[in-house]
């Protein structure tokens, strides 16, 4: 498909799929997040609330598609299984709670930031080809991720210092 792609619309319809494989996969990655045994309360929130919101991000990219009567386009997206592999690979070790939380917090901030990436790029692309359905329901989206990525943001920084405090030597 990469190689034949002819206008503005095959490449708005190529990133689209890789944008709803970046979803697909979020749900999945999120998913071990939670399995990692999360301890902070307000993570596991969030986390969980990420998962549900990748359902209506999903729900939106199929309404933009069939507004397009067209078919979703089976892509991948390489970032985001990068993302994945990153996290299996921290979980092969042991690490204490508080440590797989804020790792588990950085993961989740990396696939909203990859998805705020995505959403600019198919809310410019669908404005300027016109589709004014999609350039809504991607808009949504992508409000709603930057949304999350404040809340992670003040998390991590919360976590962040909590972590160091514990880690921090006695001082005399």
């Amino acid at each position: 498909m990469v190689n034949g792609m002819k206008s503005a619309n095959e490449v708005f319809l190529f990133e689209l799929a890789a944008m709803q494989d970046i979803e697909r996969e979020a749900r999945s990655i999120l998913g071990l997040l939670i399995g990692a045994r999360v301890h902070n309360d307000t993570l596991k929130r969030i986390i969980e609330d990420m998962a549900s919101a990748s359902n209506q991000h999903l729900e939106r990219i199929d309404s933009c598609l069939r507004h397009l009567g067209t078919a979703p386009l089976q892509t991948r997206s390489a970032p985001i299984r990068g993302v994945q592999e990153d996290f299996q690979d921290f979980l092969r070790a042991p690490h204490n709670d508080a440590v797989r939380d804020l790792f588990a917090l950085n993961t989740a901030q990396r696939i909203t930031k990859l998805a705020i990436a995505g959403y600019e790029h198919l809310t410019d692309w669908a404005t300027i080809i016109g589709a004014v359905t999609c350039t809504q329901c991607l808009l949504k989206n992508l409000v709603e991720k930057t949304e999350t990525s404040q809340q992670l943001r003040k998390l991590n920084q919360t976590l962040s210092e909590q972590l160091l405090a514990t880690a921090a030597p006695a001082r005399s």
